[in-house]
């Protein structure tokens, strides 16, 4: 004898059954669970209610529990606290940075003027004992000229140039003198000159090397801050962000709470009905359970009777068979006297 119909209570049952063992709760697998019973679109029907009752039941916002809430906010405000640190503990650090730079960059500038000036000083000097120069030079230019036209007034006039040769030549000696004593200073004054021009032109390089190492470290910290200025970009979007989601929040929450306060009145209200739907369903589970036993010993008789029919059926064949043996044996006894 078959089972009658199936119900939703079974087929939860069922299901429940098939997740415990670890199984997939496919609609064989709980059909096999109900032994073999009911249809299958039946039982697709009930597990697509289970399905949907399970989803309506994890997306329900209000199922959200108080300590779930705080904890949100708490979050969000940590958020937006660890957030702001960072902004602001990298906007100190930067400005620092820039101040120590612009410190640094204002320092070998005045240097770099101090070098001008002096540099500027020892052109002054190097013009000034070149002009020096210039001027003994036409005077020695002019001397040279006196020293001609006296050789011209000497050759018209030799008994003058016999009276004036001693003071020639000594004039010649001191002129010599002077010579050699001019070309020695301009020798020294051109050695110093190649000093400090080349003493100079590595101060030079050294100031460019200096400027562009300095160029070089402010590109980096300029990159540094342009970094930075992206990163603080990102973190006020994300803190925006956070904001607005915390206040969404915050707005399901307060209607939440409206939900809740109106459903916590309608399950007031129905949580008499629910009672007594709750007594019934337990009246009937007893009386269902009843009817199993008694559909359970039903079958069990009738297990037993179907054995006995089998019995029976097979003792009656075998005497069948003997009846027949029996009749043709007569038969045969029958037929041989009358022969």
């Amino acid at each position: 004898m078959a089972r009658g119909g199936i119900n939703k209570t079974l087929v939860t049952k069922a299901h429940q059954a098939v997740l415990a063992r670890g199984e997939n709760p496919s609609i064989d697998a709980i059909r096999i669970e109900l032994g073999n019973t009911g249809s299958k679109s039946t039982i697709h029907r009930y597990l697509k209610e289970l399905e949907e009752e399970a989803s309506t039941r994890l997306d329900d916002e209000a199922l959200l529990s108080q300590p779930i809430k705080e904890l949100i906010a708490r979050l969000a405000s940590r958020l937006h606290e660890e957030a702001q640190g960072i902004v602001d503990e990298s906007k100190s650090r930067y400005e620092h940075q820039i101040k120590e730079l612009s410190e640094h960059c204002a320092t070998l500038t005045q240097e770099a003027c101090q070098r001008v000036d002096q540099h500027n000083v020892l052109e002054r000097r190097l013009d000034e004992t070149c002009s020096e120069l210039s001027a003994k030079s036409a005077a020695c230019d002019a001397l040279d000229r006196q020293l001609s036209e006296a050789s011209q007034r000497d050759a018209s006039t030799a008994a003058l140039l016999k009276e004036k040769q001693a003071h020639l030549e000594s004039l010649e000696e001191k002129h010599r003198h002077s010579r050699e004593a001019l070309e020695h200073y301009r020798q020294s004054v051109k050695e110093q000159r190649d000093q400090d021009q080349r003493r100079h032109e590595q101060q030079i390089q050294q100031l460019q090397t200096e400027i562009r190492t300095l160029n070089q470290t402010i590109s980096v910290k300029q990159g540094d801050l342009t970094q930075l200025n992206k990163d603080n970009a990102r973190l006020i979007s994300e803190l925006s962000a956070a904001r607005k989601a915390t206040q969404d929040l915050e707005s399901k929450l307060n209607r939440t709470d409206a939900k809740l306060e109106d459903a916590n009145k309608r399950l007031q209200t129905q949580s008499t009905d629910l009672q007594q739907y709750a007594d019934s369903a337990q009246r009937q589970a007893l009386q269902m359970d009843e009817l199993t036993q008694r559909l359970e010993l039903a079958q069990g008789k009738v297990k037993d009777f179907t054995v006995s029919q089998a019995k029976l059926e097979a003792e009656l064949s075998v005497k069948n068979d003997m009846i027949e043996r029996l009749m043709a044996e007569n038969r045969r006894q029958y037929d041989e006297p009358a022969a």
